[in-house]
């Protein structure tokens, strides 16, 4: 099983390497198309009431966006994301990956690499570039990327990836299978996987409690063995996986992520924002 199309946010941020490695390592066992997205912030509406007017003044365009200042502003951001993708496909070229796509794209990145990633198999991320957001902001980026897009995300956190241990977080969810799935391509690589289970692992909305032969049958395609980890039933999974992921010395989570209403999250501390949030290791997020 592998992915046959990966899209990398690419940016100008330091760890842009990183998702470019990760995604050679992916793309090597397969013919992989790896596709470098640019995005400059403009807005979608603003970019084509400027191009339908040739940057002149139009009844339905604010003015502030005809000042030279703006102008200058958008010439720069797009020569930022130019300059970006260059560097993408050098460093692309340099991992060995063979073929790669490039886009650049007037959006908020949010909503870019939500449209953009349903025609792929993987999304790669980072969360360097937002460490000058508060981190709720964080938080909501990328975890609207993971609940808006159809391919899973990987985002590439503070601690390394170097592919020694994965944990699984797992319930009797459809969403939890089909995140543990959707990780098959990474975690055939993995030295050691891990599954832990909170309780009985019964999600909202579902019959019955997580059985460990779920998850070993999800998993056959791996061929390796699985070690189920029971932990007890907590109202904060999300602190409890972290610590967990601590223990093992992890450096990959894999978790399903289920919509929710924002006022309900704030309330009660969804477990996909505080691991998003908080986590140092990086991520496999799937919906």
């Amino acid at each position: 099983m592998n992915y046959r199309s990966i899209l990398i946010y690419v940016s100008d941020a330091a760890d842009l390497e990183q998702r470019i490695k990760l995604a050679a390592h992916l793309a090597s066992r397969a013919r992989t198309t790896v596709i470098g997205l640019a995005i400059t912030g403009i807005s979608r509406f603003m970019s084509r009431l400027l191009s339908l007017s040739g940057e002149t003044i139009v009844e339905d365009a604010p003015a502030s966006a005809h000042t030279p200042e703006q102008k200058g502003h958008r010439e720069k951001l797009r020569l930022d994301m130019t300059e970006a993708l260059e560097r993408f496909t050098m460093l692309a070229r340099v991992n060995g990956i063979a073929t790669i796509q490039q886009l650049q794209v007037d959006d908020d990145a949010a909503s870019a690499l939500s449209h953009y990633g349903n025609a792929a198999d993987l999304i790669i991320l980072g969360k360097s570039e937002l460490r000058r957001t508060a981190r709720r902001e964080e938080s909501d980026f990328v975890e609207f990327v993971a609940l808006n897009a159809a391919a899973p995300v990987f985002v590439i956190n503070e601690k390394p990836f170097l592919w020694r241990h994965a944990l699984i977080a797992w319930n009797s969810s459809s969403v939890a299978s089909r995140a543990t799935r959707n990780a098959i391509p990474i975690l055939q690589d993995v030295d050691v996987v891990s599954a832990v289970i909170f309780g009985d692992g019964t999600a909202p909305g579902t019959h019955g409690p997580a059985l460990e032969e779920d998850i070993k049958q999800c998993l056959t395609a791996l061929a390796k063995p699985i070690n189920i980890i029971r932990r007890p039933a907590t109202p904060d999974v999300g602190h409890a996986l972290l610590a967990l992921a601590g223990e093992l010395d992890a450096d990959l989570i894999v978790m399903g992520c289920v919509a929710h209403p924002r006022w309900r999250s704030t309330l009660l501390g969804g477990t996909t924002g505080v691991v998003i949030a908080e986590s140092q290791v990086s991520l496999l997020l799937s919906r």
